[in-house]
């Protein structure tokens, strides 16, 4: 388990590099080659030399969002200042919902050169990021204008979005920079998933088992959403992406409300909003599916639903950290600082739903850069949690050990009890031998000492007991003043414990005010299966011990030679 934490760990400092490369990357090239794009809507049987040699009726002002589904042309004016001779360059875009696009290529010698990179087969234009890569050839006359033909546009988050021209070079590089992001994101994912499920199935929290699916439901997002699909499958398209990113997203954010109702103490909770959580989740992951299975049918009607279908998730969020707060969880502050992040991405997302920020790659792809970091602080604060779950548990266990070892033993003497000593002679059939000692006029012991040193006797009577113990002996106090020992027989029939020797180290062990004891002893020998023999053991030793006293006490019987019958 430990192993995959520092797997985790390190594929997290890998891919907060990349994030850095990523984020500060992108915005370099994307100053340098952002092409505005000059939308109208074509007309049936319009070629492009028609569209060239036609007034020139683009609307360059009107945001995209505003335009209905159709066919378009869009104009991207290339600055001369824009070195594109001598060299092969490529024209990327984000990919929309649509059924692909054809390219004219104008040159300042008004040649015009005709791409349709989705009639190909050998390579597909989509590639990582969401975006379709054309390839330009390479010409000694400057690239004036390039027109882009958007067949059946679904208008749904534009027509055509973060248009830029790049050289092949700078495409791949930044292509090389997309895969180090998402290999990255994938890596740690993987990480976390492994590392989780590991500790559920030792914990069994539900909340390890949410974030799990959580996890699972993030990487599929990942790989549709990141255009990695188009390199497995190449016949798939734009829209069949976002047909896959839509439910997707949602069974994300299901995943996050649901890891967030069991994150919290379950006391701090209400049912009502536990209720509402999963009603929510149902309907939001319901509906993202049938308008996966709808589309491109009222594409910006059903588009607007599921916009703001995603406005109630800060609400609960909020709701929760609300209850969290006021039971004073102490895991709200690791909350706080990992979702803080998905929070602003699903902000940005919702605002750029909303027509109120422009599209970016950043936001494509801030779900995945939101919940990266997440992954990272949350993997510290399941850490924690489980941190805690252990010491929990490890106070249980040694609360629990403390409480049979109390069960078990004589308080008084430390001694196993009657009960633990019978039980441990019965865990499997072998053949005892029983040792039971009684100290001789005990009553009149205390009579003489008082309880208070009658117990300091028994205390010190069972110390030279317990020095008569070995390995393949069990000690105990059966009761009152008779302590036993239990080994196991010889072969020979002989007694592991020299009893002459144990009746003398009784003889000079000081008693509180000098005060003489002498014990009794009798052994008896039997093999135990079940509880009958212990009886019938006992019996017998009981017997033995009897004798003892019977003829003088400050001795010792055996009567383990002898057949011991029930």
């Amino acid at each position: 388990m430990w192993g995959v934490a520092s797997l985790s760990k390190s594929i997290g400092v890998l891919f907060c590099a990349a994030l850095c490369l990523f984020s500060f990357a992108t915005p370099a090239l994307a100053k340098t080659i952002d092409l505005p794009a000059c939308i109208r809507l074509a007309q049936p049987g319009e070629s492009i030399e028609t569209v060239i040699s036609g007034p020139q009726n683009f609307d360059c002002t009107s945001h995209q969002n505003s335009f209905q589904p159709g066919t378009y042309w869009a104009r991207f004016d290339i600055s001369p200042s824009r070195d594109t001779t001598g060299k092969i360059m490529a024209l990327r875009t984000a990919s929309l919902w649509d059924e692909g696009l054809e390219l004219a290529v104008v040159r300042a010698d008004n040649s015009i050169e005709h791409y349709r990179p989705f009639s190909k087969n050998d390579i597909s234009p989509s590639r990582l990021g969401g975006t379709v890569v054309v390839q330009i050839d390479r010409s000694d006359k400057p690239i004036t204008a390039i027109y882009a033909k958007i067949i059946q546009s679904a208008a749904m988050r534009g027509i055509i979005q973060q248009t830029q021209l790049s050289t092949a070079d700078e495409a791949i590089g930044y292509e090389m920079m997309l895969a180090v992001f998402y290999a990255s994101f994938a890596g740690l994912s993987i990480a976390l998933l492994v590392y989780n499920l590991a500790i559920w199935k030792g914990f069994r929290q539900r909340f390890l088992l949410a974030y799990c699916v959580m996890l699972v439901a993030t990487l599929c997002y990942a790989a549709a959403t990141s255009g990695a699909m188009h390199y497995i499958f190449p016949e798939l398209n734009g829209a069949d992406r976002l047909r896959w990113t839509i439910p997707l997203l949602t069974i994300n954010a299901a995943g996050a409300l649901i890891f967030m109702r069991y994150f919290f103490e379950t006391d701090s909770v209400p049912r009502w909003l536990v209720r509402l959580t999963y009603g929510y989740c149902a309907a939001l992951v319901g509906y993202a599916s049938f308008y996966a299975v709808m589309l491109p049918s009222y594409v910006k009607f059903l588009d607007g639903i599921y916009v703001y279908s995603f406005v109630p998730i800060p609400v609960i969020a909020i709701c929760y950290i609300g209850y969290a707060a006021r039971a004073r969880d102490p895991f709200l502050k690791y909350f706080l600082w990992a979702w803080s992040a998905p929070a602003i991405a699903t902000i940005a997302r919702i605002m750029f739903g909303l027509d109120l920020l422009p599209y970016h790659i950043l936001i494509e792809n801030s779900t995945l850069m939101g919940l990266a970091c997440e992954a990272l602080i949350s993997s510290l604060a399941i850490g924690r949690r489980v941190q805690l779950l252990v010491i929990a548990r490890d106070r249980a266990e040694s609360a629990e050990a403390s409480a049979m070892k109390m069960a078990d033993t004589d308080p008084l003497t430390g001694l196993s009890n009657r009960r633990s000593f019978v039980r441990k002679l019965m865990e499997e059939p072998r053949d005892w031998q029983l040792v039971l000692i009684d100290i001789d006029h005990f009553k009149r012991v205390n009579d003489t000492l008082g309880h208070v040193d009658g117990d300091d006797v028994l205390i010190r009577f069972a110390a030279i007991i317990k020095a008569f113990e070995s390995d393949q002996s069990i000690v105990a106090r059966l009761g009152g003043e008779e302590f036993a020992i239990a080994t196991i027989a010889p072969a020979d029939g002989s007694c592991l414990v020299d009893a002459e020797h144990l009746l003398q180290s009784i003889r000079k062990t000081p008693m509180p005010g000098n005060y003489r004891v002498t014990a009794s002893i009798g052994i008896a020998r039997r093999v135990i299966c079940e509880e009958r023999d212990w009886k019938v053991l006992y019996r017998a030793a009981d017997m033995a011990l009897y004798r003892a006293k019977a003829t003088g006490r400050d001795r010792f019987v055996d009567y383990s030679a002898e057949r011991i019958a029930a």
